[in-house]
């Protein structure tokens, strides 16, 4: 392969290059991770707080019938009656803030992209507002880009799930779920617990492949279509760096995510315990917004462990342009 035949263009030299990238580039990186921090909490933040008050009414019933259930000693289930209604706001909850994800995720990428070109070709610094006045007009092309590659994943996300609904309904001939007595049979294993995972792990290849379409699209100008098979093409040339350099950026992240989120179960103690005092000890949306605290936290925080992972993808594509074996046909760079 040729990522193993030339140690210079391979994966450690393109890991030490976005580091060295990322130290020279430090305050418009950082300042574009801030940006995007301050974005998801505002816009998310916004966004939560109106589930919330949509949800007040819901919260303050469930504690009602809670207490009428307990005061005539009958057994209860919690928010019995209204768990339809918070389905309901959460279905249109749960795309807003994927939109704020994706939003965020484009910008990141695209003022990545702009750093690392202006590194590669200056040695002075570069100030958030210059990286913000040449990242605007790639951020439309960027979401369109963020877009398609979500309804990619989609597929392979959902026919994991589905697999996985079949295995527990019991709806797969021949694979029964295990019982408490009845240990897990290998077809079980097979095909409900591995079969989902290699099918979640192409979903993963698959973002892979399409990650360097925003870096494309800044480079060339060119549409978000035109951008995502331009990055199919150029990964086709190396696959395995790419894909080990993509999983090493998703490890870093869900490392980030999990300390972060820790941090914030701190953020989500205070916060229980002031909606508590302003609720009258309300338990049912105090129990919510706990649990909530710590992912938002981390959410809103993630962008400072992204924007560094986000030169990686750009250094590569400036890399594999340069390729002879990854370079795209022209008629692949026309609408």
């Amino acid at each position: 392969m040729k990522d193993h035949a030339d140690p210079h263009r391979g994966g450690v030299g393109l890991l030490r290059e976005a580091a060295r990238t990322t130290v020279r580039a430090g305050r418009p990186v950082l300042g574009s991770a801030l940006l995007a921090c301050a974005g998801a909490l505002v816009v998310g933040g916004s966004v939560v707080a109106g589930a919330f008050a949509a949800s007040w009414g819901l919260f303050l019933q469930a504690r009602r019938d809670a207490e009428f259930g307990i005061a005539s000693e009958d057994s209860y289930v919690a928010y019995a009656d209204q768990w339809d209604d918070l389905v309901r706001i959460a279905l249109v909850v749960f795309p807003l803030l994927l939109l704020v994800a994706m939003t965020c995720v484009a910008w990141l990428l695209t003022a990545q992209a702009v750093i690392v070109a202006h590194t590669r070709r200056r040695s002075g610094g570069l100030p958030l507002r210059a990286v913000w006045d040449r990242s605007r007009g790639h951020l439309g092309a960027a979401l369109r880009v963020q877009a398609l590659t979500v309804a990619c994943a989609l597929g392979p996300a959902l026919a994991g799930l589905a697999v996985l609904v079949a295995v527990e309904e019991e709806l797969v001939p021949g694979v029964v779920r295990p019982t408490y007595h009845d240990p897990a049979s290998v077809q079980f294993i097979l095909v409900g617990r591995i079969l989902p995972v290699l099918i979640w792990a192409g979903g993963l290849v698959l973002l892979g492949r399409f990650s360097l379409a925003t870096a494309i699209r800044v480079a060339d100008g060119c549409s978000a279509t035109v951008a995502m098979r331009r990055s199919w093409t150029l990964t086709r040339a190396a696959r395995s760096r790419t894909t080990g350099l993509w999983l090493l950026g998703l490890g870093v992240l869900a490392v980030a995510f999990t300390l972060l989120k820790r941090l914030g179960t701190y953020v989500a103690h205070g916060a229980g315990l002031l909606m508590l005092a302003t609720t009258d000890d309300n338990v049912w949306v105090t129990g919510v917004l706990v649990l909530i605290v710590p992912v938002a936290a981390a959410l809103v925080l993630l962008p400072l462990a992204l924007a560094p992972v986000g030169v990686l993808p750009a250094c590569l594509r400036e890399r594999l342009d340069h390729d002879p074996e990854a370079r795209v046909p022209s008629w692949a760079s026309v609408e």
